[in-house]
């Protein structure tokens, strides 16, 4: 299994295909035109479907149009294009970077990325938080676990959960995860 991505492009056992766009296995066969408010659960995967459910109405206040945006924008943060370095989406990125089971910010693993950058990233884990594939630490009162970050700004502590390791295997990514949980070795 390679360490990291210089072992990766330089393996000449590998073969590379140059395709389009990656999809993610949540969205290869669905058409978001055809999902609406009430077709959801039956529409799109389990996943995604628990994703999207706080949004839907009594709870929330999506209609239509606004779910239906709403995975567009999740699409957009799973689909990859076919560059095996910088195609990688910012979702996969941050899945390969937390595969290694530590507890870290977005400073510690990303610490030359611009504070742009940085926000994007926090947006993305959001994103992977309400996914069910990474959560904040928080302590005993539930409380968020902060740190003092390369600026010199408390930040938020990130810690990976099982799903993580199951969307990078489903996504072909596998052979990229750093270390298996120990429930799942």
């Amino acid at each position: 299994m390679p360490d990291d991505w210089v072992d990766v492009l330089l393996d000449d056992n590998v073969t590379y295909t140059a395709g389009g766009p990656q999809l993610s296995h949540r969205f290869q066969t669905l058409d978001i035109s055809s999902v609406t408010v009430e077709n959801y659960k039956e529409t799109l995967v389990p996943s995604l479907s628990d994703q999207v459910e706080m949004f839907i109405p009594p709870s929330g206040s999506f209609e239509t149009t606004d779910l239906q945006r709403y995975l567009e924008l999740i699409r957009g943060y799973e689909t990859s294009t076919h560059d095996l370095v910088f195609g990688l989406t910012l979702a996969d990125q941050l899945r390969i970077a937390f595969s290694d089971g530590e507890t870290k910010t977005i400073c510690e693993r990303f610490p030359d990325v611009s504070l742009q950058e940085k926000r994007r990233y926090r947006c993305v884990c959001e994103y992977l938080i309400r996914s069910g594939q990474l959560e904040k630490v928080r302590d005993d009162k539930g409380r968020l676990v902060k740190k003092l970050g390369n600026m010199g700004k408390l930040v938020v502590l990130y810690r990976p959960l099982p799903p993580l390791y199951k969307s990078l295997t489903k996504s072909g990514l596998g052979q990229f995860i750093k270390v298996l949980p120990k429930e799942e070795v």
